[in-house]
């Protein structure tokens, strides 16, 4: 079964926890769903939600699910998550989730695949890896590694910086080969909404660019708007 590991993840999680689990979920909207800084709603925006079930020894799981356009007939991703976050000392924390990515009722193309995420995080700096083996299901794997920073401006607004690059024989095989992705933008909690507008840009061989449709790579304004419950 696809889902084995998860769902022996969730077992794990759930044994090894004699406290209180915390239930949250997230609704979010943005103006344009990138991945890696490439559309995956062909430019258009996304409604975007989660649900988490996190333990106090530090495990987790969870769902999360978008809207998607790849110009055929996929229309929705539901991406599945089990991990463990925890801290070294004050300063410095980690995290290492195993994720799920699948398309239901996507009939073109079997693109479900799998993915180690491992996060490094000191004070308002995080890094992050995603290794995916199979990347999305075309026998070939994709690495992705970045490096965030949020500096709060005053005690309403963060100034966020983003940079990440993604490499690997999947890239190499469809030809954009290793690029970067770039991103600096504010955000704010406004109402019990957290609200965030991002310039995000990539270095994306000229031959490679698209500027609008499907997976369009172009540099763009970024609104997103979400609320946890």
């Amino acid at each position: 079964m696809k889902f084995t590991w998860l769902a022996s993840a969730a077992l794990v999680a759930a044994a090894s926890s004699t406290q209180a689990a915390e239930l949250s979920s997230t609704i979010t909207f943005t103006s344009d769903y990138r991945y890696h800084g490439i559309s995956q709603t062909a430019g258009d925006p996304a409604l975007q939600g989660s649900i988490d079930l996190a333990f106090d020894n530090g495990a987790y799981v969870g769902i999360w699910g978008s809207n998607v356009d790849f110009g055929d007939d996929a229309n929705l991703e539901v991406d599945y998550y089990a991990g463990y976050a925890g801290s070294i000392n004050d300063e410095v924390s980690y995290n290492a989730m195993l994720l799920w990515f699948q398309y239901p009722g996507y009939e073109a193309f079997d693109g479900d695949y799998g993915e180690v995420e491992l996060g490094l995080y000191y004070k308002n700096f995080s890094l992050i890896y995603d290794y995916a083996w199979d990347f999305f299901n075309l026998d070939e794997p994709g690495h992705y590694i970045a490096l965030n920073y949020s500096h709060p401006i005053n005690d309403q607004v963060s100034l966020d910086l983003h940079a990440g690059h993604s490499f690997g024989d999947y890239w190499d095989d469809i030809d954009i080969g290793a690029y970067e992705d770039y991103s600096v933008g504010l955000s704010s909690n406004i109402g019990g909404l957290n609200v965030s507008l991002a310039y995000l840009f990539n270095e994306v061989d000229s031959g490679m660019k698209v500027d609008q449709g499907v997976f369009h790579n172009d540099d763009t304004v970024l609104i997103t708007i979400s609320r946890s419950f």
